[in-house]
């Protein structure tokens, strides 16, 4: 079974509250199912099952499996989201703030690679609501890692780090996934990430 051509899932924001109560067992279900066997164990006819909900409405909350994954990917992140933010950073510069913050990061991740090749699916899948979803939750995870830099850049700086930080976040833990580094390799290349990007800042001599 498939969603017909042209068909778009039901927005969040036009479900009635039970529509968001089945919607949020079907994440509830692909959370449990990449926790257990990783995203390749999530399949649309398994998540009804699982879910209790029929396959015909999960169609008409999801356009695919990708879309599902990233759903779900968003919950996980928004966990995380909270507890990095949570994390004091006092007394340390402003690339030790930023590395601080992405350790803590990767460390989630390691001790939940599944949610690695999640977040890989997401931002590589065809699929425009499974993207979004990527948006999403890169979104939130910007927002933590602007408050790790923020108060001494301007938003053009901090924006400029980010693009260098995400692209070796993201190559990295790729890499890692696929097996061709160790997750203490993942943390180096952030952290030279980091000096690179804010280093010049931390050595020019006060005014």
């Amino acid at each position: 079974m498939s969603r017909t051509s042209g068909e778009l899932p039901t927005s969040v924001e036009d479900m009635t509250p039970n529509q968001r109560a089945r919607r949020h067992r079907v994440i509830e279900a692909a959370l449990a199912m990449i926790t257990e066997g990783g995203v390749e164990d999530v399949q649309m006819r398994a998540l009804a099952e699982r879910s209790g909900v029929a396959l015909g409405t999960v169609y008409r909350y999801f356009s695919s499996r990708d879309h599902v994954v990233a759903a779900a990917l968003v919950e996980w992140a928004s966990e995380l989201d909270r507890h990095l933010a949570r994390r004091p950073a006092e007394g340390l510069g402003t690339a030790e703030r930023l590395q601080s913050v992405l350790r803590a990061g990767v460390r989630a991740f390691q001790r939940s690679p599944e949610f690695a090749e999640a977040m890989i699916l997401a931002g590589s899948s065809d699929d425009p609501h499974a993207w979004a979803c990527y948006q999403q939750m890169g979104q939130g995870v910007q927002s933590v890692l602007r408050k790790a830099i923020d108060g001494e850049l301007t938003d053009d700086e901090q924006s400029k780090v980010l693009v260098v930080v995400n692209a070796v976040w993201y190559t990295a833990l790729v890499s890692w996934v696929h097996g061709r580094i160790t997750i203490d390799q993942v943390h180096v290349q952030l952290d030279a990430a980091c000096e690179v990007a804010l280093g010049w800042r931390e050595r020019q001599p006060s005014p």
